[in-house]
């Protein structure tokens, strides 16, 4: 990923965490981010594996819905259009 894709995606990525209102959902997005495992963050946020799915699924979906998905990045020379 260049520069100006990796900049881009990092901004995108910065409006959607402003969106986040659920401090549960903000945290499993943190612990994530910082690499550690499922079980951890179930221990630490002591909540059930079934709540830590439905929170990840539910990121996701938004995340997807707010244009992050792989396949929703324009090409190389889309973004030198711009």
């Amino acid at each position: 990923m260049n520069r100006r894709r990796r900049e881009a995606r990092a901004e995108l990525v910065r409006q959607y965490l402003e969106t986040i209102t659920s401090d549960e959902q903000r945290l499993v997005c943190f612990h994530l981010m910082r690499g550690l495992e499922p079980e951890e963050i179930c221990k630490s946020m002591k909540i059930s594996r079934e709540r830590f799915e439905l929170i990840k699924t539910e990121t996701a979906i938004e995340m997807r819905n707010f244009g992050l998905a792989p396949e929703d990045w324009p090409d190389e020379e889309a973004l030198d259009a711009i």
